[in-house]
């Protein structure tokens, strides 16, 4: 088994991976949005569903997020959970 973490933007992830965020780019505005919805380094993320948008689940909160965000959000990969 690896044990180096991959770091990826956030939109690459499948359904059921968990992973941490670990950085947040854009402008200041967008970037405090973000964390104001919970999205911040350190937090716990899945990725529930891609269709458009991505649904996540946050720090156990489910929220939606554009792609144009996801891009924005680097993660690194612990594991694949299965999505419930």
């Amino acid at each position: 088994m690896n044990n180096e973490a991959s770091v990826l933007p956030l939109d690459s992830l499948q359904p059921g991976e968990l992973a941490t965020i670990v950085d947040i780019s854009g402008d200041r505005m967008t970037v405090n949005r973000l964390e104001e919805m919970g999205i911040r380094c350190g937090s716990q993320v899945v990725v529930k569903n891609q269709n458009g948008a991505l649904l996540l689940n946050v720090d156990g909160r489910d929220m939606m997020l554009r792609c144009s965000q996801a891009v924005m959000i680097l993660v690194s990969i612990a594991s694949v959970f299965p999505v419930v």
